[in-house]
């Protein structure tokens, strides 16, 4: 059994929609952001950084417990463990990775900046335009790679899926309009989003 700490950010969505696409059996232990449970003692015991998600699986490698914190390495831990969503030829595809890595550092880091412009108490514009146009420039980038790719990696469905829906997810609900004009991204997100994996990931009641 595997215990998953996490709140619905990008990077918490990334972890149980890759848990729930997996088929993986997993409790999901919700971490109050709002109250900032993440910085209280118990859970710095879990990962002494303070953030989410992490997962503590019971049954690790040899049978032995294991702690694992950052979404990307989860998601390849999980795929892993699972045998799905990590092709073999993928595994060591410089490119595959690099992408992976954008989305996590690159988008997730300027979607963060967004999320954070949108909770102060007067939200400066000029700021929020300027990560919003940064935002739409790295989606027309991946608009770009998916005119002739099916998937975020090409013709399957993969880890770089499940890395790069929650961003476009999370940036449709709270910022959609730093999202348009992307017509692959949006044909992408469409099939990816119906899946009943994703749906059941993005559901933290």
């Amino acid at each position: 059994m595997i215990d998953l700490y996490a709140a619905p950010t990008s990077n918490g969505l990334r972890a149980k929609i890759m848990l729930d696409e997996c088929g993986l059996p997993y409790t999901l232990r919700s971490v109050d952001l709002a109250v900032q449970a993440q910085l209280k003692a118990d859970y710095l015991e879990i990962n002494p950084m303070g953030l989410i998600p992490t997962i503590v699986d019971h049954e690790g490698p040899d049978g032995k417990p294991l702690t694992l914190s950052q979404s990307i390495a989860i998601l390849t831990y999980l795929a892993e463990k699972s045998g799905k969503f990590m092709p073999p030829h993928l595994a060591k595809d410089a490119i595959f990775w690099r992408d992976i890595y954008s989305i996590a550092t690159d988008m997730t880091g300027v979607l963060a900046s967004m999320m954070a412009i949108t909770r102060m108490k007067e939200p400066h514009e000029p700021t929020m335009d300027e990560f919003g146009k940064r935002f739409n420039r790295y989606l027309e980038y991946w608009d770009g790679l998916m005119a002739d790719r099916k998937f975020a990696a090409g013709g399957e469905v993969t880890i770089a899926d499940f890395a790069f829906y929650p961003v476009v997810y999370r940036a449709k609900t709270v910022t959609p309009e730093y999202t348009q004009g992307c017509g692959n991204v949006d044909r992408w997100y469409a099939e990816i989003h119906s899946r009943p994996g994703v749906q059941k990931g993005v559901d933290f009641a």
